[in-house]
């Protein structure tokens, strides 16, 4: 199986040492393996860590997340862009979506298996 890599952002990081600390948190809180690189890109405000993915999640255990998708406006606008958002997240959409914010924020479903 093949990997890939992205950067997500942390927040400020302060130091190595802070990112070797809570770089494995954030990447397992988006499903990947910090790979301990790190980089400020806003000084004083804002950083990123290197997250490692395998091109196919797989596992037993799945879980269904709703992430934010900007505005969604109907159920044909939702199937192009629910996919999108969720398999940037490392998922696949499962066909749900709603709108938690009328004309400015929706929600599409996700799912992911670990």
């Amino acid at each position: 199986m093949s990997t890939f890599k992205i950067n997500i952002i942390a927040g400020p990081l302060w130091s190595n040492d802070e990112a070797q600390k809570i770089g494995g948190r954030i990447a397992a809180a988006h499903l990947g393996k910090f790979t301990g690189q790190w980089s400020t890109i806003v000084e004083g405000q804002m950083s990123v860590i290197e997250v490692e993915y395998d091109t196919q999640p797989s596992g037993s255990t799945e879980y269904t997340l709703n992430v934010l998708a900007g505005p969604i406006w109907s159920n044909e606008d939702a199937k192009e862009i629910c996919p999108s958002i969720c398999a940037s997240y490392g998922g696949t959409w499962n066909g749900q979506w709603s709108t938690v914010v009328e004309g400015k924020m929706s929600v599409c479903g996700c799912t992911f298996k670990f």
